[in-house]
């Protein structure tokens, strides 16, 4: 039995629409190779990496806070008035006083010419220019924000790996998905060979019935009942041919590929002894699955967001620093250069109670992260250790339909000599050709149950 299952262990096998000849665009395909398909041309995961491209350049539209915004800026405008300061301010002329004689009362000459008020005159200032020209550039840095600006950075850097994890959730379900379509599709042409050789013994038979019959050694009752039984396992085959094109072409649209695309499926399979303690099996679970890093990353974020609702009401302090290049400067139509610097802050002091609500909402998202991580936690362990006992029970199936096998075919062989010999009736050969078809079906199914049930437990557990 050993040897035979050596020999039946690595079974290729053609199915393209009625097994047609190999050709140069067929696709061969090991189930390494499909899980590689899948994962390039499936659309969900191209969806996920591109969420976390989109999550790379938020990172860094994030950390764009911690450095200085530099702006260009240029203004014109033209004022239809200018106001004007008028200014009052006295006329002066340069005239010679006359000196009187203090006892006479006469003149008796002039002064050399002095300044003397004669008048005032009336003088417009304007205070502007009709024409104005602003070229500015502004820098602005945020000196001081109470850890707002990096609680944000570490949260678009959390909300990364987040994404990260999903992108491993998604490919596990896909790999999963993948071998239990690839074993599928195997199973059902191998159950297609496994008909057609019944379909040839039970011809076999049915021809040494119609020699027995001939010779009057075997009623007619036998050789209906044996035409009848072919007749069965051609509607089976037939079936099953069918059944087998569509598991082919499910697995062609669940690796991305058109369904008409002619495949080739190579696989091996045979009785394995991998097994995983319940306890070892779950505690990789609980440090390895995706989904619970995802819910740890998600605390983390929560957490992160209270912080910054803590530190909503602190004043926030800035820098900013303007460089003008502009016309007029003052009161001067000329192009120059001016700078102003600018040190501030600001600082919230009534937000209709809007912090304080954030706050608290924050804290509710915190406890409901956390029970979700503990559900969560739970639902593994269960998961995982279903998959542990169904892998187990399925290798004890495995050993138990290779004994079954082994007393089938031996049952056969003993009915085929039997029947020839007169000591087994037409019925006791058919129903041991029925029980080794049936042993052979069951056994092939045990052997793909068990790979895809381990598919299972290694995703499971975070390792698929």
């Amino acid at each position: 039995m050993k040897r035979e299952r050596r020999a039946n262990s690595w079974f290729l096998f053609l199915y393209l629409f009625g097994f047609r000849l190999l050709t140069a665009d067929t696709l061969l395909l090991t189930l390494e190779k499909s899980i590689a398909l899948a994962l390039q041309n499936n659309r969900l995961i191209s969806q996920t990496k591109a969420k976390i491209e989109e999550m790379v350049y938020q990172k860094g539209i994030t950390f764009s806070s911690f450095l200085p915004q530099i702006n260009l800026s240029g203004t014109f405008y033209r004022t239809d008035r200018i106001n004007k300061f008028n200014l009052v301010a006295p006329r002066y002329e340069n005239l010679p006083l006359p000196v009187v004689d203090p006892l006479t009362g006469e003149t008796i000459g002039f002064t050399p010419p002095i300044p003397l008020i004669v008048g005032v005159d009336t003088l417009a200032l304007e205070l502007g220019a009709r024409n104005n020209y602003l070229l500015r550039g502004t820098v602005q840095q945020t000196l001081f924000t109470w850890g707002k600006v990096w609680y944000a950075y570490r949260i678009a850097g959390l909300s990364l790996n987040l994404e990260k994890e999903g992108l491993k959730v998604v490919e596990g379900q896909v790999k999963v998905a993948v071998v239990e379509g690839f074993y599928q599709a195997f199973l059902a042409q191998k159950m297609v060979d496994l008909l057609l050789k019944s379909q040839e013994q039970l011809e076999r038979h049915l021809s040494r019935v119609k020699m027995l019959y001939e010779r009057g050694l075997a009623n007619r009752l036998d050789l209906l009942k044996t035409e009848v039984k072919l007749a069965e396992v051609a509607v089976q085959v037939a079936r099953m041919r069918n059944n087998a094109q569509m598991a082919l072409a499910s697995l062609c649209s669940t690796l991305g590929l058109d369904i008409n695309t002619p495949v080739v499926l190579a696989a091996e399979l045979e009785r394995e002894d991998w097994s995983l303690s319940a306890e070892e099996a779950i505690q990789t679970a609980l440090v390895k699955r995706p989904e619970l890093s995802q819910l740890r990353e998600a605390i983390k974020i929560v957490q992160l967001t209270k912080r910054i609702a803590l530190t909503a009401n602190l004043p926030t302090f800035f820098g900013q620093l303007n460089y003008d290049y502009k016309n007029p400067v003052g009161f001067e139509k000329r192009w120059g250069s001016d700078w102003n610097l600018t040190l501030g802050f600001t600082l919230p002091l009534f937000t209709g109670f809007s912090n304080l609500n954030k706050i608290k909402q924050a804290q509710a998202k915190e406890r409901q992260a956390q029970l979700a991580l503990k559900l969560a936690e739970e639902g593994i362990k269960l998961e995982v250790l279903s998959f542990v006992n169904a892998l187990n029970q399925e290798r004890e199936n495995i050993i138990a339909q290779e004994k079954n096998l082994q007393v089938a075919r031996e049952a056969l062989s003993l009915a085929e000599k039997g029947y020839e010999s007169g000591f087994v009736t037409n019925l006791d050969y058919l129903d041991s050709s029925l029980s080794l078809s049936q042993s052979e079906i069951a056994y092939w199914q045990s052997l793909a149950n068990y790979q895809i049930i381990k598919a299972k437990l290694k995703r499971a557990i975070g390792e698929f």
